[in-house]
């Protein structure tokens, strides 16, 4: 004899509402869960961000300190406090700009002057050669690269203000890299001067290397330095 399970109406009714009920829920459970995690991952890109843009801060603030201490060894108080400050944040934004390291422009003013704002260069019978200043750039160089900075070199002295004379010199120097694509020959070139190093490379003349490992040495005193 055969049994019919017969459900009541209301009580399926009431069945499919709590069905219902149920998957409703679940549904506004795992779109809250989704959403949670969503806002988590945004945070945490965030984060990851933040931490970013903190180490790029540490890096430049240690470049900073490096620049401003490297000044005041080479300037041996030669400076103003001043003009100090000037300086370092001049390097600091080119070797940002350019991403050079600063370190490599103070072995150029090291080698060149050895930090004397007021050096005159000369030649090997004693004459003035006509570079002046930290880093020994001539008047005629330093109107070419100044017109491009917008400042006004008009005489011989505007050389000898570290300000100028840094501004100009390393744009000669960002100039020469960019024409040769190395540092090496790009300060044979500044010694020399780059139609000298353009002849000798033209005929397959090996380049004197002295200066580039003078410049090379001072870059590694530098570095050597305890600065902080």
């Amino acid at each position: 004899m055969k049994s019919e399970l017969r459900i009541h109406p209301v009580v399926m009714v009431a069945l499919f509402a709590l069905a219902f009920v149920s998957m409703i829920s679940f549904a506004g459970y795992w779109y809250a869960r989704l959403d949670h995690l969503s806002h988590l991952a945004a945070e945490e890109t965030a984060l990851r961000g933040e931490l970013e843009q903190l180490d790029t801060w540490g890096k430049w603030t240690l470049e900073y300190v490096k620049i401003d201490r490297g000044i005041d060894y080479l300037s041996k108080n030669r400076l103003t406090g001043e003009t100090k400050r000037q300086l370092t944040e001049q390097i600091w934004q080119i070797s940002r700009s350019y991403s050079l390291d600063p370190l490599l422009i103070l072995a150029v003013v090291a080698q060149e002057s050895h930090g004397n704002p007021n050096a005159r260069g000369r030649t090997r019978s004693g004459k003035e050669s006509g570079a002046m200043g930290l880093m020994q750039i001539k008047l005629e160089t330093a109107r070419k690269m100044a017109y491009h900075f917008g400042l006004r070199v008009d005489t011989q002295e505007d050389l000898l203000k570290p300000e100028i004379n840094v501004a100009v010199g390393t744009a000669y120097l960002i100039r020469l890299i960019g024409k040769y694509g190395s540092w090496k020959e790009a300060l044979i070139a500044y010694n020399l001067g780059h139609t000298s190093v353009d002849k000798m490379l033209q005929n397959g003349i090996p380049l004197p290397t002295r200066y580039y490992e003078r410049v090379i040495s001072k870059y590694w005193e530098l570095a050597r330095l305890s600065f902080l």
